[in-house]
């Protein structure tokens, strides 16, 4: 008898204890937000929100040399702070941030694929954010974005029109000396040549100012062409002409 009452007993406190952690776990079940958890690691009065947590990536300038500063910044909604952040895709540089917003040099070239994962205080994580690419090129490239930038990822038409602008404008002023240069030159020939001119004799005055003679009488000079001498008189003439 003994035996069998305490079986029964036991079989009695077994269904009592059932019933009872049915009943507590229904409560909190119907107490609890809807989309939670339980979380049943630290007792079953503790319930974690489970929601959406969403992330978003921005950096600034997108484009820069190798050593120039860029601004990263995470903007987070949804969730309990504080978070945590983990970047993926960052150059050498910039690694190892922690940071919703923070800025650093990279100091590798390429183009990066950017985004970060953010984690609530309940350990609610987020998607992955938007992916911003990141192009980091050399200095002697001159990428401009005035951010030293030059970017000055160069167009081949523009850099080829630039050239062919210095090499027309050289040009130019080749022809400009060159004209300008030959103008002198065919004035410069006409006035030496206008100067030579009236330098020459007039073929009447080559005559008159021919090789003069002396008087037969007196042995003054007679200018050349002259009949009488100018001295005494005499004709300059021969008798029987």
């Amino acid at each position: 008898m003994w035996g069998r009452g305490a079986a029964v007993a036991v079989i009695m406190i077994v269904l009592i204890s059932v019933s009872t952690v049915t009943t507590t776990l229904a409560a909190i079940g119907t107490s609890a937000p809807r989309g939670s958890t339980l979380d049943l690691r630290f007792g079953p009065d503790v319930v974690r929100p489970v929601t959406t947590i969403t992330v978003t990536l921005s950096i600034n300038p997108q484009q820069v040399t190798k050593g120039s500063s860029i601004s990263v910044q995470s903007s987070t909604s949804g969730g309990a702070p504080p978070y945590s952040f983990v970047y993926a895709g960052l150059p050498s540089g910039c690694n190892g941030q922690n940071q919703p917003s923070f800025s650093c040099n990279p100091s590798s070239t390429g183009t990066y694929s950017v985004q970060v994962t953010a984690t609530d205080s309940h350990g609610n994580q987020s998607a992955p954010s938007n992916s911003v690419n990141l192009d980091v090129t050399s200095a002697s490239n001159g990428n401009g974005n005035g951010n030293g930038g030059g970017n000055n990822s160069s167009n081949p038409l523009s850099s080829l029109s630039s050239g062919l602008g210095g090499y027309l404008a050289i040009a130019f002023i080749f022809a400009i000396v060159g004209f300008a240069t030959w103008i002198l030159l065919i004035v410069g020939v006409w006035v030496i040549a206008v100067v030579l001119m009236r330098r020459l004799p007039k073929p009447g005055e080559a005559a008159a100012s021919g090789p003069g003679s002396k008087c037969g009488s007196c042995s003054a000079a007679v200018p050349g062409g002259a009949k009488f001498c100018p001295q005494c008189g005499t004709s300059t003439t021969p008798k029987g002409t």
